[in-house]
């Protein structure tokens, strides 16, 4: 045996321990060495493998350009450390593909030159690459901001939507606490939600409000979640906030036209209704006590049939506006019926109500309104006031109540609608 068959005898033993893939050609390409690893990776048995030429094992579009680089790599041999930098790609037996990295080294056999190649398939981490760039890429792309933070609350990334929704690039931000996004009032937020990260919890969908870099507010949905470690151990967390100041605004156009007439902008009856029975409540649970007027307009049909509906909506806005002028901040306006108004009087007594009651009558009577070009007609109102205390029964029992007073009223003082007036 010559010397170099004992080399490449010796090789075959350091080989086989290697823990990738190895592969030891000749000059010419012609393989004279694999080992196990190298016979599972690309599914051949080692005597399949030794005396063909290498570019078996690579995919037939990159032969002939492997071919001259190996030729080129063989006039100046040298070793060159696993992944330098070339997309490299392994060809298994049934033709499918697999990137590789491939570190070479020369061997000195006597007089022959081998090339040893140690192969490692990276489809694992081409995988994972490619997963993160995906992912870089939709949270880049992403019209929430998504912000990573440590435990401690430092800022780490920062995407274009954050850039967006709070003003400040990644550069100026990256590395100062969170907290900068926090407005006064909302500083014990930080603490609890960091709190509940650290024990594993995710925060879904807290509503809150938060500081731009210019200083005004937005109003956020948050969802906080923690990042782990690749030992599982968790390092920070992930946060995605969107911009909900549209959608609150709508929603509370929306409960306004719930809950207000749309000809006068004062309370409907079924919010009124409502209020009254929290009124109610709060009676029976705190002895809070209220008074509640009915207010009807003193020949209204006449008003309608005279001068048309337009008439008729101009004096229900008209008095809407001079009932509110009158009352309390903490008193309730309500429109509950065609020509009917009512008005909720809290902490008011007896006396309170029959003060205000007359109050409204003559800053009412006192109003003139326009009905058409050059003719304006004074109004006038009935009112009837109940009293929430310890004889209501229930909520209808008040409204009933005040009802009968004010027909009372309406009785009392007869036909209070007056004919034109000129201007």
């Amino acid at each position: 045996m010559d010397a170099s068959a004992s080399l490449v005898e010796g090789l075959s033993l350091l080989v086989d321990a290697a823990p990738d893939a190895m592969v030891v050609v000749e000059r010419s390409g012609t393989i004279v060495l694999v080992n196990r690893h190298a016979e599972r990776m690309f599914d051949y048995r080692r005597d399949e493998l030794v005396g063909q030429p290498v570019e078996l094992l690579v995919p037939e579009r990159y032969g002939e350009r492997h071919a001259r680089h190996r030729e080129r790599y063989c006039e100046n041999p040298h070793a060159r450390p696993m992944g330098a930098g070339l997309e490299l790609y392994g060809r298994r037996r049934d033709g499918s593909e697999f990137p590789v990295e491939i570190s070479l080294s020369p061997l000195q056999a006597g007089d022959r030159t081998l090339i040893s190649s140690a192969i490692r398939d990276i489809t694992d981490r081409k995988r994972a690459e490619q997963e993160a760039s995906h992912f870089r890429a939709v949270v880049e792309s992403s019209h929430d901001a998504i912000i990573g933070k440590d435990l401690d609350g430092v800022i780490t990334s920062w995407n274009s939507g954050a850039r967006r929704l709070y003003g400040y690039s990644e550069d100026e931000i990256r590395g100062k606490s969170i907290s900068v996004l926090v407005p006064p009032g909302h500083d014990d937020e930080l603490p609890e939600t960091m709190q509940r990260i650290r024990a594993g919890e995710k925060v879904d969908d807290y509503e809150t409000i938060r500081a731009r870099k210019d200083g005004t507010q937005v109003d956020v949905s948050l969802t906080v979640s923690p990042i782990r470690g690749p030992d599982g151990a968790i390092i920070g967390a992930s946060s995605i906030a969107r911009d909900i100041g549209v959608r609150l605004r709508y929603q509370e156009q929306l409960r306004f036209l719930a809950e207000h007439d749309a000809l006068t902008g004062v309370r409907n009856r079924r919010r009124f209704e409502r209020d009254i029975a929290e009124q109610v409540g709060r009676f029976r649970r705190y002895g809070e006590r209220a008074a509640l007027l009915m207010i009807d307009i003193d020949g209204f049909k006449q008003i309608n049939d005279t001068y048309g509906h337009k008439a008729g909506d101009h004096a229900l806005k008209e008095i809407a506006a001079a009932l509110q002028r009158r009352l309390r901040d903490t008193d309730v306006v309500a429109r509950i019926g065609g020509d009917e108004f009512a008005v909720l009087l809290p902490y008011a007594d007896a006396r309170q109500g029959a003060i205000v009651s007359a109050d409204l009558q003559r800053i009412i009577s006192e109003r003139s309104v326009q009905v058409k070009a050059g003719h304006s007609l004074r109004l006038s109102v009935s009112i009837g006031c109940a009293l929430i205390d310890g004889d209501t029964n229930d909520d209808e029992a008040i409204f009933a109540a005040a009802d009968r007073a004010m027909y009372a009223d309406k009785r009392r003082d007869g036909q209070l609608f007056e004919p034109p007036a000129a201007a």
